[in-house]
């Protein structure tokens, strides 16, 4: 497997649904990490309003969950979507 798997989950300060999304990951990355266990990733969690060129672009849809820099959620994730779009780049 050599795909370098990049999630960026962009969040802000005081927002529940990015509470829920950073849940939501981190089960996520749990049953990765289980079933794939020699697949290479990174996860970032990234504060938008500490960036002003993401809140330009995400301010209105935090949270953003970022796949190798292309946009895969926003809002609320969907785990087994997102799951499936991990498997789908090994």
């Amino acid at each position: 497997m050599n795909s370098k798997i990049r999630l960026e989950l962009i969040t802000r300060q005081g927002c529940h649904l990015c509470d829920e999304a950073q849940d939501a990951l981190a089960g996520v990355i749990a049953r990765f990490s289980n079933e794939h266990p020699s697949a290479a990733y990174t996860v970032e969690s990234i504060d938008i309003d500490g960036r002003p060129e993401l809140l330009a672009k995400y301010s209105d849809e935090v949270p953003v969950l970022l796949l190798n820099d292309k946009q895969i959620a926003f809002l609320r994730l969907d785990s087994e979507r997102v799951y499936d779009r991990l498997v789908s780049i090994l």
